[in-house]
């Protein structure tokens, strides 16, 4: 029996992927899927520097200003993901920019007027524990520039 809810849960994970890859944010989804709003409870002291790599990706050079966000994104006060966040403040807009610094509002909820989608960098089905899932991608606004690399680690709690 245990075998057969790891499976079921694995099904599940491999459904929460494919949606995450379908929707333009990770938040749009889990607001569907929870049917209320999301809310992000923000690390505020946590920092950590993107690497090469990562200011590749995102088209910016070694002096641009890239913040990190830590927060855990929960819906009726049951936490659904564990997300890193490393985003180019120059290119949101202010009123963005302060929203995120100084508020509770998921990133996708915040970038929503710019029309995001995702570029999918990594999928990890069964996750590192005790996640079920882990997402990294770049998050791009409509015009195809990277705003921001995610990595985003689901809770079992996102499959019930």
């Amino acid at each position: 029996m245990l075998v057969v809810a790891v499976a079921a849960a694995t099904d599940d994970a491999a459904a929460l992927s494919r949606d995450l890859l379908a929707s333009p944010t990770a938040t749009a989804l889990l607001e569907r899927r929870c049917g209320a709003p999301v809310v992000a409870e923000v690390d505020r002291t946590a920092q950590k520097d993107p690497t090469p790599e990562q200011r590749t990706r995102l088209g910016i050079g070694p002096d641009e200003r890239v913040v990190y966000r830590s927060v855990v994104l929960s819906c009726a006060g049951v936490a659904l993901s564990v997300a890193e966040n490393w985003y180019v403040p120059a290119r949101l807009t202010p009123e963005m920019n302060a929203a995120l610094e100084q508020g509770d509002t998921p990133f996708g909820a915040v970038i929503r007027p710019l029309h995001p989608h995702r570029k999918p960098l990594e999928q990890v089905l069964g996750g590192v524990a005790p996640y079920v899932l882990r997402h990294r991608a770049l998050v791009l606004d409509g015009e195809g520039r990277a705003l921001a690399e995610v990595v985003e680690n689901y809770t079992p709690a996102v499959l019930r």
